[in-house]
């Protein structure tokens, strides 16, 4: 059924319009990439101006990489300093450029080997073909946000409906922090370790607190990480919190049966964003 939904609500003009506009700005950083590494002849003067650039850099090398597989190419190399926008210091931007001018697919940048400037045509076709994969990828994340826009939203519409009350966010690091029949919206659930971030927080009685975890996914490979996250999550709850904390994953999109198994075992309230009224039900019932 969640399949088919997702499928029925594809529109091939709205996917045009998202792949048009993640084209333009991966086109953007690409470029910006390029001048800053004059070119690809000096990647490292690019990271230590900003880590981002890594991004162009990783989707030239033969073959194209994620940043864990870099990692592991180049293990000083602080993926962070990409995520995060950060420069790079000298020794270590020198250090990953090595290793990208190593695995640098040289048709992507012929002028290096043959030492001369590159012509517009081959700066035109490294643009195109770092530009596509950025794009590719990004689309997804366009789409993904929006989903998951609506869907929160449409918890806290629901909850807003029940006459539940909405509270300002904060650190949940005691019992009864949320009272029954209150909510939060993208709060934080302490740990043992690092506190976890959840979509949406309802208070039950007996200071039991239901963390809702909302997750759309565009595919059966996507929604494996989109799980992983929630058992990440719904198993450092429960280390902490033991059974006051009840892990609800709310799914939309296309998963596949085994994922949805795999909340089901590890004791994860599942539900879906096209039946939110059994959800409705489920959490009048606790109240």
């Amino acid at each position: 059924m969640a399949r088919q939904i997702y499928m029925a609500n594809r529109n091939p003009q709205a996917g045009a319009d998202d792949w048009n506009e993640a084209l333009r700005d991966a086109r953007k950083v690409v470029a910006a990439a390029l001048r800053a590494s004059d070119y690809l002849r000096a990647p490292e003067r690019a990271l230590v101006r900003s880590g981002i650039h890594m991004m162009t850099f990783r989707y030239l090398l033969a073959p194209p990489v994620s940043q864990d597989q870099f990692a592991l190419l180049c293990p000083s190399w602080p993926k962070r300093t990409e995520h995060q926008d950060r420069k790079m210091t000298s020794a270590g931007a020198e250090e990953a450029a090595a290793v990208v001018l190593q695995w640098l697919h040289r048709a992507a940048a012929p002028w290096l080997q043959a030492g001369r400037a590159p012509s517009r045509a081959e700066l035109r076709g490294t643009l195109n073909r770092a530009s596509f994969f950025i794009a590719a990828q990004r689309v997804q994340t366009i789409q993904r946000g929006r989903l998951s826009s609506t869907q929160e939203g449409a918890i806290v519409s629901l909850l807003e409906g029940l006459s539940w009350e909405r509270r300002p966010s904060k650190l949940i690091d005691t019992r009864a922090a949320v009272d029954p029949r209150t909510f939060m919206h993208k709060t934080r659930f302490a740990t043992k370790t690092t506190p976890q971030e959840v979509d949406i927080a309802c208070g039950f009685s007996g200071t039991v607190v239901a963390a809702i975890e909302c997750k759309v996914t565009n595919d059966e490979t996507n929604s494996i990480k989109r799980i992983n996250d929630v058992l990440k999550k719904a198993s450092a709850w429960h280390d902490h919190w033991g059974s006051f904390v009840e892990t609800v994953a709310i799914l939309q999109g296309v998963i596949a049966a085994k994922d949805v198994d795999r909340l089901t075992d590890a004791r994860v309230h599942v539900f879906w964003s096209h039946d939110l009224a059994a959800f409705r039900d489920w959490i009048s019932a606790r109240v």
